[in-house]
């Protein structure tokens, strides 16, 4: 096991202050979706970023460490529950803003922008340690097929709810 750090820190506020602001976000937005259809894009955004986490994240990988050491700590699942709210808000404004045909490429794009940010803001305040010479860039195919995907599990659920 590798120890990052052993105080609550930085990384740890981030987490917890993210989630909550992020949270409260959603509370206040107007509604664009169902409770349950909201419900299941912030949940498609933690299992994701979970799935992705735990692929790329363990043996015989092993391209990074969350937060202050390398085994699973109690912080780890709420980093992991960050990642609904932004699912959310990805889906909300592709919803809100009336994305289609071009501009889906478009948005996908930003989003990625915007998700490498963060993952650098993670980076800088310890949230994520890098192994094996991983590098923020790889991440561009993980962001951009989750986001596919998640405009993909949107139309379909439309096409549910038509017929």
């Amino acid at each position: 096991m590798k120890v990052y750090e052993n105080s609550f820190d930085l990384n740890e506020w981030y987490v917890i202050i993210s989630l909550v602001l992020l949270i409260i976000l959603i509370w206040v937005t107007p509604k664009v979706f169902s409770f349950i259809e909201g419900t299941a894009h912030f949940v498609y955004g933690v299992y994701i970023g979970m799935f992705y986490d735990h692929t790329i994240s363990v043996s015989p990988w092993d391209f990074y460490d969350v937060n202050d050491n390398s085994s699973y700590q109690s912080i780890d699942f709420f980093s992991y529950l960050m990642y609904g709210p932004y699912s959310y808000f990805f889906m909300y404004l592709y919803v809100r803003l009336k994305i289609k045909g071009f501009m889906t490429i478009a948005y996908i794009l930003s989003w990625i922008v915007l998700s490498l940010f963060l993952e650098w803001v993670g980076r800088e305040v310890g949230l994520f340690h890098y192994e094996k010479g991983y590098r923020m860039y790889w991440s561009v195919p993980i962001y951009m097929s989750a986001q596919i995907l998640q405009i993909i599990y949107y139309h379909l659920i439309k096409l549910m709810r038509n017929n």
